[in-house]
């Protein structure tokens, strides 16, 4: 089960690209902070390397890793309190790339603050984006998507998020994370 809350076109598109096989090599999820971008990427990522039925299944060993940031598969990019995201972690990713899946069927690598890429960083990802290797899947989150380099935008295919109403972020705290009505 899909862990986003709203976003339902965004997961549905998802949902239909694994169920026909017809998945991009990278996405562009694009949306204000925590809006549920990296919710969505590592559920994209738990469906890809499921074990279970109905994909994500979020019982399975894969899927509980990867919830849990513990999947050798499954690696997260950032600026970890850098200025910016380094051409030494993408050569590093890179490196990665090129290895077959150690624990699961796919390896997935997110990045996240995508629009904190240096330039040279930036230059060193349009290889992976341009010619990626079988079974690996990147995902790009960023709130400013202008930022980007247009040849890397270009690349991915891009999913929207926007804010959620109210009413909806209320309801799904009351019905699945059980908070009292008058705290949610």
């Amino acid at each position: 089960m899909w862990q986003v809350v709203g976003h339902e076109m965004a997961v549905a598109l998802l949902d239909n690209s694994l169920k026909s096989g017809k998945l991009s090599h990278a996405y562009l999820f694009v949306g204000p902070p925590h809006v549920g971008k990296m919710t969505l990427a590592l559920n994209l990522a738990q469906a890809l390397n499921c074990e279970g039925d109905e994909k994500p299944c979020n019982a399975c060993s894969s899927c509980q890793r990867i919830a849990g940031l513990k999947h050798a598969d499954v690696q997260v990019i950032g600026i970890n309190g850098r200025a910016e995201i380094s051409i030494d972690q993408i050569r590093e990713m890179e490196r990665f790339v090129t290895l077959k899946p150690f624990e699961g069927r796919n390896r997935v690598f997110i990045i996240d603050g995508a629009e904190h890429l240096s330039p040279e960083a930036a230059n060193c990802l349009l290889k992976t984006l341009e010619e990626p290797p079988p079974n690996v899947q990147l995902m790009l989150l960023t709130v400013n998507e202008r930022l980007l380099w247009p040849t890397v935008h270009s690349r991915c295919q891009k999913l929207e998020l926007r804010p959620l109403p109210i009413p909806v972020v209320e309801r799904a705290l009351i019905e699945r994370w059980e908070v009292a009505p008058e705290r949610a």
